[in-house]
């Protein structure tokens, strides 16, 4: 019997499945809890927990939450940095079939508030230290429960109790996850059991995970790749979760030594950051497996930078977002020098189509908008069916992102749809100017952006972090020069002695840059 079937979900949504499969993340927990018991499930700064205590915490806190009226299909919202009580909530969650929905602690009172009247959740449970970001809970009636974290009364070990098995479905929804939209109301994505299972399948047979793996989180739990490429999955592996608040290089590296990390996932930013501000020699990364990247395009001059300087570690892209429950595409561990470029081929289940603006498949290598397709793929936004039909179509999600598919099957991702630049009628990706300036070495980061043009309607500006001051411009210049066709060479520079801004997940906010550029222009 094939491993790979094809099976009819979300009703009408035909797509290639893992045949041997748990139906909920619950069932996977407990089985690792009964074969890995003495592991370490949670790492978080001094305090360790088994998967044994892990388990029981979760039984507990499962007691106290029902005897406060909060049952399957109700909504909770979680308040914490990356800590080991949100871990313990998140598998309540999970093991009594409630909608989690993780808040970002760096979003303001304003963003959470939007978050909570949209999802109506019965719970608030949170950190008290991040009680300045849901200032307006003595305002709420909708929340029957604001609930703040102490440690002595919320976890009490006298809490015990038998209560009825929760019956889970594959196709019930786990996690909402709210996507990190600079404008407009941000889109609740429902993450079902049937995706969560689907995605840690697709990591942990790729990168070869088990119980003898570990990984930071350093990336927030509210984004997909905390939540799904983290915690979800190296407790699905068996392995140990370490937990890490803030980003900070020099104390990442120092624990990442002092724990043997082994399998992670960062956004280019922090690699770059670890390149820049310390130096990776100084210390024994040797266990660092696999260093997965994605949210954003990894600049190629990192890249060759990272292999040099930790050769036993693969380094590898990880293409997908929060509609993908993570991984869309995969790097392949054995990828030739030629595909560095590429976020590697679509995960084992799944399927691209790149199309053109008519909605109809280009031919192969030719660009147009990725479509994607499978059992990660998330049934569609929270109590918004016009955007869910907008954006999802025959199954398929509309990325918005542009590239196109070799002959190989390897993807490229070349930029995002509204991010391209349209000078004279000549389309501009700027991930060709930006990874041809970080094989220089002589910039941290860049981006290209579009500069209004009266005449040919935009131009090209280039922003540059850089710490060898604008001298490097002749130099950066005649690089573009070299290898760049006329009508792509950058119109515009702009020298910053300081980090480009991003947004929460670490992403650069090339909007905002458009809109700082324009009051300068």
């Amino acid at each position: 019997m094939s491993e790979i079937s094809y099976e009819l979900h979300f009703n009408d949504r035909l797509v290639k499945t893992f045949q041997k499969r748990e139906n909920n993340f619950w069932n996977v927990f407990k089985k690792n809890t009964k074969h890995f018991p003495k592991n370490f499930a949670i790492s978080d700064d001094q305090k360790k927990i088994t998967y044994s205590e892990t388990y029981d915490l979760v039984l507990k806190q499962s007691v106290h939450l029902k005897s406060l009226g909060i049952k399957k299909g109700d909504r909770i919202c979680l308040l914490f940095e990356n800590s080991w009580p949100l871990i313990i909530y998140i598998l309540v969650g999970l093991k009594d079939g409630l909608m989690v929905v993780p808040l970002n602690p760096k979003s303001s009172s304003t963003e959470n508030l939007m978050i909570i009247n949209d999802c109506t959740p019965k719970a608030v449970f949170f950190d008290q230290s991040l009680l300045k970001n849901i200032t307006f809970k003595d305002e709420v009636t909708t929340v029957k429960h604001f609930i703040s974290f102490d440690e002595k009364q919320t976890f009490n070990t006298d809490v015990y109790g038998k209560t009825k098995t929760t019956t889970i479905n594959e196709e019930d929804t786990a996690f909402i996850l709210y996507t990190s939209g600079t404008t407009g109301k941000p889109k609740g994505a429902m993450i079902t059991h049937f995706n969560i299972i689907h995605s840690c399948l697709h990591f942990k047979r790729h990168f070869r995970l088990s119980d003898k793996d570990n990984c930071i989180l350093v990336v927030p739990a509210s984004h997909v790749t905390g939540l799904i490429a983290h915690i979800m999955t190296i407790l699905f592996s068996g392995g140990t979760l370490i937990l890490m608040k803030t980003f900070d290089v020099k104390a990442f590296l120092n624990l990442a030594e002092k724990e043997k990390l082994s399998y992670l996932i960062m956004v280019p930013a922090m690699y770059n950051l670890c390149l820049h501000r310390d130096n990776l020699e100084n210390y024994d990364l040797s266990n660092w497996r696999i260093g997965c990247f994605g949210g954003a395009p990894m600049p190629l001059g990192t890249i060759k930078k990272l292999r040099s300087l930790l050769p036993n570690m693969l380094l590898v892209n990880a293409y997908g977002s929060t509609e993908t429950c993570s991984p869309a595409t995969l790097m392949p561990l054995d990828y030739k020098e030629e595909f560095i470029a590429s976020v590697g081929k679509v995960v084992e289940t799944g399927k691209i189509l790149i199309m053109d603006d008519n909605n109809k498949q280009v031919k192969e290598g030719e660009t147009g908008e990725l479509w994607i397709s499978g059992p990660m793929v998330i049934p569609g936004y929270w109590n918004d069916p016009k955007r869910t039909s907008l954006e999802f179509v025959n199954g398929y999600w509309k990325s918005g992102d542009i590239g196109y598919q070799d002959s190989n099957n390897y993807v490229y991702i070349l930029d995002r749809k509204k991010d391209i630049i349209n000078r004279g009628g000549y389309k501009i990706y700027s991930s060709e100017i930006e990874n041809l300036l970080s094989l220089s070495g002589l910039i941290i980061e860049s981006a290209a952006i579009p500069q209004k043009d009266p005449i040919l309607g935009e131009k090209i500006h280039v922003i540059v972090y850089t710490n060898q001051g604008k001298h490097v411009l002749e130099n950066l210049k005649k690089i573009c020069k070299q290898n760049l066709s006329e009508y792509k060479q950058p119109d515009y520079w702009t020298f910053l002695n300081k980090e480009l801004p991003k947004n929460k997940n670490g992403k650069v906010l090339k909007s905002l840059l458009i809109e700082e550029m324009e009051d300068k222009f």
